[in-house]
């Protein structure tokens, strides 16, 4: 039976979710391939899962959800695919309410040892 891509990308959508809401840096860390590459919402480049999990632990926590919509999938081969789409960031501001940050973000994700892995992420602003 066909694998469904976009189920994948989906449920490591879900994981990451999970991990960013719950700030669990091993987590978000080990949802990434040994090597990656990773820009995130600073100008910092990170290539390392522990790279990754020390962007998270220096991005204040006023940072609290993240809402996905359905990612586009491109197959790039058996073991490898893109999945492109939006996600909504929210920022608790000091009087309570919430700031909405649209992105958009790219995961190249690779199976690796039988696991899919985020080998690239790219995060950037959603123009509104």
């Amino acid at each position: 039976m066909d694998e469904d891509w976009t189920a994948v990308a989906v449920a490591t959508q879900k994981a990451w979710k999970q991990a960013f809401e719950t700030r669990d840096l091993e987590s978000l860390g080990a949802l990434y391939a040994d090597k990656t590459a990773f820009y995130g919402s600073t100008a910092t480049f990170y290539d390392t899962p522990d790279g990754v999990r020390e962007y998270f632990r220096v991005l204040p926590p006023s940072y609290k959800r993240s809402d996905y919509a359905v990612p586009h999938i491109v197959r790039l081969g058996p073991d490898a695919m893109a999945a492109t789409g939006e996600v909504n960031f929210y920022r608790q501001e000091n009087d309570g309410s919430m700031t909405l940050l649209p992105f958009r973000m790219t995961h190249v994700l690779v199976r690796e040892n039988g696991a899919w892995k985020i080998a690239t992420h790219h995060a950037s602003p959603r123009p509104v």
